[in-house]
């Protein structure tokens, strides 16, 4: 059952659906036996509203991981705001 946000490093309590993301990860087990190799299940996992925001959760490796929604692709340099607007 999900109680908290599955970010360890949040102390958020899941209370409503409405309020951060819902994961439906598919798991793969591998069982004894010549019929099927793997055993599937699907476990869920939710993110706070602002865990949500930065991750995500997946399946890899053979575990369950978070990693970051969005890799930004820069050139190395600081990213520069500008609040100036040119009139036209």
């Amino acid at each position: 059952m999900l109680s908290k946000c599955a970010n360890p490093a949040c102390h958020a309590r899941f209370l409503y659906l409405r309020e951060g993301k819902i994961f439906n990860i598919e798991i793969k087990t591998e069982t004894p036996g010549p019929a099927s190799p793997f055993k599937e299940r699907i476990e869920h996992f939710w993110l706070c509203e602002s865990c949500a925001q930065v991750f995500k959760v997946v399946w890899e490796n053979g575990a369950v991981n978070m990693r970051l929604r969005h890799l930004a692709l820069t050139d190395g340099k600081p990213a520069q705001s500008s609040t100036k607007r040119e009139a036209a």
